[in-house]
């Protein structure tokens, strides 16, 4: 009987990390009825994400106050690749045939995967990614200060041209003054900021001059200059960011394991119930997937952001009419779903006690497996087949006798699940969630 709760406890554990990374899939399918096949990649980086926040702040130290600070890290890594990943795969595909995003979800799974096992170890892509923000922060303090609206569906692109071409041109010009010389003198660095802002206004107006015939709000010079100077100074700080703390750290190679920080209480020495053990990580992962289901069980039903979830996920063309923001209730889908899979990254890494670049490709496939067998679309459809899932693997491998049993033929057993629940129960333990549109 020992062994019996002690298989359960093991399948609930590993269940609940499936049921984190499952809620992802299918709160993003309830939205847009796209099978993100890159989440899984999005719960790798999230561990990666922690990690990083680990050695750049905390390297060597092992004190429960830490682990806020790790899911952070971990969220603003996924969250940043998830938003990013609909921003410029998944949006401009959003009416094309289905199979279209489809393929782009499996290609972006690959290039995440070997992103991170290529450049891991070498951040000087860092500088890049900075520079980017730089922009986009220019031109979001812009566009806040000029009071002008730039979303119009129609006029959007030229709207944006001038206060965007200020930002990019004052960070082009600082990109090249750093090639040209890396360690630019510090009395220098204000007079790179004030020529890359003056660059940058010069390139904006022109472009605005350029467009005036087909935008439909105008932008001053002044808000062009804002963009500019904050887009420069954005990224003169990003490269102190990187020369003063990124480059001091000797970056692990994500070519092979790597381990993951120990912290106190969350990790350590099992615990010993009744004759059952329970690891400490097993009690984390299981109370974040508690939190998680009621804090997103709230967010959606007391939130007017949850309720135009609600909304678009029954008739987006109709919520748009309503004046919902259909493109950011899109974005929020993608952001909930990738903080529940840094969690579960971070669970993951806290359980195997090691991350690799590898990690999230079966993982989400047994997440998406679960979410099927709950109910896709559903979102307590996918907490329960997460769980369902993660027991019979661990049932299935005490208990089948014979060849076919044991551990290297848990994941047989996972998808066997999958076969035998699309054939004869498509809609899921709970049902899917299925609308009908006019």
């Amino acid at each position: 009987m020992d062994q019996f709760f002690q298989q359960l406890v093991n399948g609930l554990t590993l269940g609940s990390l499936y049921a984190l990374i499952a809620v992802g899939y299918t709160v993003v399918y309830g939205i847009v009825q796209l099978i993100n096949f890159a989440h899984g990649e999005v719960f790798m980086i999230g561990a990666f994400g922690a990690l990083t926040t680990y050695l750049l702040f905390f390297d060597g130290q092992t004190g429960v106050w830490i682990l806020p600070i790790m899911i952070v890290g971990a969220i603003i890594a996924s969250v940043g690749t998830a938003v990013a990943m609909e921003r410029v795969a998944y949006r401009p595909l959003r009416n094309a045939p289905r199979l279209a995003p489809l393929i782009t979800a499996i290609g972006i799974s690959v290039f995440l995967q070997e992103f991170i096992r290529l450049f891991y170890e070498q951040p000087g892509w860092t500088v890049v990614a900075f520079a980017v923000l730089a922009v986009a922060l220019g031109y979001f303090v812009g566009a806040r200060l000029s009071g002008a609206e730039l979303d119009n569906p129609v006029t959007k692109r030229y709207d944006r041209a001038p206060l965007l071409g200020g930002a990019a041109g004052a960070v082009a010009l600082w990109t090249v003054v750093r090639l040209v010389d890396r360690d630019v003198s510090v009395l220098l660095v204000p007079g790179v900021i004030i020529v890359g802002a003056a660059v940058g206004t010069g390139i904006g107006r022109l472009l605005s001059v350029a467009v005036k015939d087909r935008a439909r709000t105008g932008i001053g010079t002044l808000a062009v200059f804002q963009a500019a100077a904050v887009a420069v100074v954005g990224a003169e700080l990003g490269w102190v960011v990187f020369k003063t703390i990124i480059s001091s750290i000797e970056w692990p190679s994500a070519k092979q394991r790597i381990p993951f920080p120990q912290i106190d209480v969350v990790t350590g020495t099992a615990l010993d119930v009744g004759g059952v053990t329970i690891q400490r990580s097993a009690i984390f992962t299981v109370v974040a997937l508690a939190l998680c289901a009621v804090l997103l069980w709230l967010f959606i039903n007391r939130t007017r952001l949850g309720r135009g979830m609600q909304a678009v996920s029954q008739d987006p063309d109709t919520a748009r009419l309503m004046g919902i923001n259909v493109d950011r209730i899109i974005v929020v889908a993608f952001a909930l779903g990738a903080v529940l899979a840094a969690i579960a990254g971070i669970s993951q890494g806290f359980q195997n006690n090691n991350i690799d670049f590898r990690m999230g490709f079966l993982a989400g496939l047994k997440a998406f497996t679960a979410a099927v067998l709950g109910g896709i679309g559903n979102v307590y459809g996918a907490v329960v087949g997460g769980l369902v899932l993660g027991v019979v693997e661990a049932m299935a491998t005490q208990y089948v006798p014979g060849q076919f049993g044991g551990g290297s033929w848990k994941d047989v057993w996972a998808f066997v699940i999958l076969i035998l629940v699309l054939v004869f129960r498509p809609q899921g333990l709970l049902g899917a969630r299925v609308v009908d549109r006019a």
